[in-house]
């Protein structure tokens, strides 16, 4: 009995914990509009319907999610509610694998359980939450899963969980090079493993409907010309402001709306894809092959960063998967407190509240582009800066008397 309580406990706890945070989410968002009408079509049993919506979720997610709001029989906030369920579920049980791989590498008993509360219990998961998005929460999670995987050297699982996350949101290809240069044999092998997961789950839609796919893939890879630049952005010093005017129920409302240059439009995603590509064939080079688990998490934040940063619409909860790879960099340095997570919940927290107390605009964009240059450039520093050498103690192997001084190695930082 105790053996049992020990090993499925944590996952019962994990199923409470997710229950209720999902009985907490009373505000639909944007779920309505994206996920919603997909995962409730499917739960209705019209997948020609579901096949053919051209929502941004992708179908892992979907698919996840309408069965829970199936069993449910509710529509609105009580389907939003049930749909949410398996999303944070799934990344609890990330966040129990986080702290098990913590386990293995010397982390406190303290250390794990704070690494597996933080990844569902911070202000972007509930942001996530408020605004209709629970396919972020898992994304973000199966991109960490995928990365804790491969630097416990499990190709095969890290290629699923890779697929799995591109198939729930596509922004997770960022991570693709992150994963796949940790792992220390067989990349090629798990990168064509992961792309024929994402496209077996794409499949169905593609075939069903495949102007609704091309449709979603281009919303998904695209800018809308002259559209909004939010104050979390590289792009708002640079927007044009304009007054609009609107009537609600006989109230009049005027609002300053910025929006972003046409440049902006033009090339901030396919800045974001090169930067995603660029970036880790930097690393990889500077650093050598395979990417130490540390490098690979922080090579994971600062590509998280980046797509923030570069994104004209900067939602709060973009900042998410950022968030999640610094619990994963905690859960892979070893006989570490976890302190960046903690000071990164910190930050995400202060964010949060600037954000709902209405600071002005631009002292956050001021505020947070200062302090998003100081994290890329700690981020960036750690991956490209210099290679510290150290040299090795004049030593004697026992029964061989052979001996070895002066001999240089690379010191392959944990850091």
């Amino acid at each position: 009995m105790a053996a049992l309580v020990k090993r499925w406990g944590p996952c019962l706890l994990v199923g409470v914990l997710s229950a209720w945070l999902a009985s907490r989410a009373t505000n639909i968002g944007d779920w309505n509009a994206d996920g919603g009408p997909a995962v409730e079509a499917l739960a209705a049993g019209r997948v020609g319907q579901y096949l053919q919506w051209s929502g941004l979720t992708g179908p892992f997610a979907t698919a996840i999610q309408a069965p829970f709001v199936a069993i449910s029989g509710s529509s609105g906030v009580g389907a939003y509610q049930w749909a949410t369920f398996p999303c944070l579920f799934g990344a609890g049980l990330v966040g129990l694998y986080l702290g098990r791989v913590a386990a293995r590498r010397g982390a406190s008993q303290l250390a794990q359980v704070v690494l597996s509360l933080l990844f569902l219990l911070n202000p972007l998961t509930f942001e996530a939450l408020r605004l209709g998005h629970p396919e972020e929460i898992l994304t973000a999670a199966l991109l960490v899963a995928a990365l804790a995987a491969a630097a416990e050297r499990h190709s095969m699982r890290a290629a699923l969980f890779l697929g799995l996350a591109v198939a729930s949101k596509q922004w997770a290809v960022i991570g693709a090079l992150p994963v796949l240069l940790v792992l220390p044999t067989h990349r090629i092998k798990a990168g064509v493993v992961a792309a024929a997961v994402a496209a077996a789950v794409f499949l169905p839609s593609i075939v069903a409907s495949p102007d609704s796919f091309l449709g979603a893939q281009q919303v998904a890879s695209g800018t809308p010309q002259n559209g909004v630049a939010g104050p979390l952005s590289v792009w708002y010093p640079v927007a044009s402001s304009t007054t609009v005017v609107s009537s609600v129920s006989g109230e009049r409302f005027v609002a300053q709306v910025e929006h972003a240059p046409e440049l902006a439009a033009s090339v901030s995603h396919s800045l974001i894809v090169l930067l995603a590509l660029a970036l880790p064939l930097a690393v990889a080079w500077r650093r050598g092959l395979p990417l130490s688990p540390s490098d690979g998490f922080a090579l994971l934040a600062l590509l998280a960063l980046l797509r923030c940063v570069l994104d004209p619409v900067d939602n709060l909860y973009y900042h998410e998967p950022l968030l999640l790879a610094f619990l994963g960099w905690d859960a892979v340095s070893p006989r570490r407190a976890p302190l960046r997570s903690l000071l990164a919940v910190a930050v995400a927290l202060a964010l949060s509240r600037a954000w709902h107390e209405a600071m002005d605009p631009s002292a956050l964009n001021a505020a947070y582009l200062l302090a998003a240059g100081a994290l890329t450039a700690y981020l960036a520093s750690s991956l490209l800066g210099p290679i510290r050498w150290t040299r090795v103690q004049k030593t004697q192997f026992s029964g061989e008397g052979t001996q070895i001084s002066g001999i240089k190695s690379a010191d392959l930082r944990s850091m």
